[in-house]
């Protein structure tokens, strides 16, 4: 009788156990919160082995296809670890479309054509010989190269951006995993900012089909942003890929960032610039409305915190610091599915925390690169760059801890410049044929948030030489008060 009572208590606990096992199952078909958890313990490890598992995968899906977490193999292959448990909940759906050409514009494939045989490694790693274009064939990218991680590098450094990025409203919102979420406004920056290019009363005002799913959306910032590069380019060829601007050969690019919202930030504004030589250091300046006046910064640090969202100066764009601080290595070419060719102007989003594209896929070819800083005291021991081997343009960003552990997935949603359909933007995005920024949803899986940058009012526009004087002007940064 003891021995019987003892079977039916064990029998009871593994029953229990059974219905536990079930129940976190199906709480992970459910992309709970237990199971995003679950990616912290993936390591570069993981990441190595889904690489090399899968180096020669071909999908098993076509276009017109739509697959959801019941297809979940089918997508393994082609979808990163730690990025593939995001996708599975009960909503999503991969509509999947034909893998689009993002071929460049001609002058850029001219100037490739033209003088990507002179263009030469220094010893250092530095280019010498470059003028336009990009620098290196992708028949110099391989594996067998230990040089073909860096070469890599300069070709996503110099890939086709026209004269450089431009977003008229850019926010920056704090997302903390679960909960709902109300959708956001799109405000408009002063006139003073968007020198020749004035969007107000002209994004979409309405918002509510953008931001589904859940997600808490705990503050918003709202910025302008622009980018213009002064040297190395394409459609100056004949001008030595110079901006008629004073100095142009001594700048690489400037950069604009200024905050209009909310009220306790509007005003607060920063100027970069990011030299031609390789070792000098950026120069920077803030105007800061506390203090009402504008003060010289540093830079340098570029891996810590901007204003306390999941970014960091150097993730900008997936790498944003200078190529020689890093170590690189170039792990091989993958067919990788993303968000590279927006259905969509502006980007929709989905998911139990409303950051993840609802929208069309494809599956193109990317060169993955992993990145190692030299810097000792850096918060990362590596990341990964997915880049676009048509253009370079940047698909994925992940990022190691100090220990080795997944820490950030960053994913960018892009749109092809000439699928834009909103006539607002048209005008900076037809015949540039670039992929558009439009949206960075950075994902912090160690603490269960995340930043959510859509951009509105995006494109590559041509600029004049006035325009980027006045812009990038020291003088003028104190031009906005509250």
């Amino acid at each position: 009788m003891v021995k019987v009572k003892k079977r039916v208590a064990l029998t009871a606990v593994r029953g229990k156990t059974s219905i536990a096992v079930f129940l976190l199952l199906a709480g992970c078909l459910l992309a709970s919160a237990v199971c995003a958890q679950d990616v912290r313990t993936y390591s570069k490890d993981t990441f190595y082995q889904w690489l090399q598992k899968y180096a020669d995968a071909k999908p098993d899906f076509k276009p017109g296809d739509v697959l959801t977490p019941q297809d979940m193999e089918k997508m393994r292959p082609f979808v990163p670890p730690g990025y593939l448990e995001q996708l599975n909940f009960p909503e999503f759906k991969m509509t999947v479309g034909g893998s689009e050409d993002h071929t460049p514009r001609r002058d850029y494939m001219d100037c490739s054509e033209k003088y990507q045989a002179q263009v030469r490694l220094r010893s250092d790693g530095a280019l010498e010989n470059y003028l336009c274009g990009q620098p290196f064939p992708l028949s110099a990218i391989s594996s067998n190269d230990p040089l073909a991680g860096i070469k890599a590098a300069w070709n996503y450094e110099y890939r086709w951006q026209n004269y450089g990025l431009f977003s008229y409203s850019l926010p920056w919102m704090w997302v903390r995993f679960g909960g709902t979420h109300s959708p956001i406004a799109i405000d408009y920056p002063p006139p003073e900012w968007s020198v020749g290019i004035d969007l107000s009363g002209k994004m979409p005002k309405d918002t509510s089909e953008m931001f589904g799913g859940g997600g808490t959306f705990q503050r918003t910032l709202q910025c302008f942003y622009q980018r213009v590069y002064f040297s190395h380019l394409a459609p100056l060829a004949d001008k030595g890929g110079l901006l008629p601007a004073p100095n142009a050969q001594d700048f690489e690019f400037k950069e604009f960032t200024g905050f209009f919202g909310p009220f306790d930030i509007r005003g607060t504004a920063f100027i970069i610039y990011r030299y031609s030589d390789p070792y000098r250091a950026d120069d920077a300046w803030a105007y800061l409305p506390q203090l009402r006046r504008v003060r010289r910064i540093s830079v340098e640090v570029k891996s810590d915190s901007l204003l306390g969202t999941d970014h960091t100066l150097e993730d900008f764009y997936s790498f944003s610091g200078r190529i020689l601080e890093w170590k690189w290595r170039f792990l091989g070419f993958k067919d990788v599915a993303l968000v590279m060719s927006s259905q969509h102007d502006y980007a929709h989003y989905y998911g139990p925390n409303g950051i993840i594209p609802n929208d069309r896929w494809e599956v193109k070819r990317f060169a993955v690169v992993e990145r190692t800083p030299t810097y000792p005291r850096h918060p990362y021991s590596g990341a990964l760059d997915f880049w676009d081997v048509q253009n370079w343009d940047a698909g994925m960003l992940v990022t190691f801890d100090r220990s080795g552990k997944l820490w950030k997935i960053f994913q960018f949603t892009k749109v092809w410049s000439e699928d834009i359909k909103d006539p607002t933007i048209t005008s900076i995005n037809h015949g540039v044929r670039s992929t558009d920024f439009q949206t960075v949803a950075v994902m912090d899986l160690q603490n269960n948030r995340a930043t959510l940058n859509p951009l509105y009012g995006l494109g590559f526009p041509d600029v004049t030489p006035s325009q980027v004087q006045k812009l990038y002007d020291i003088n003028n940064l104190e031009q906005i008060h509250r």
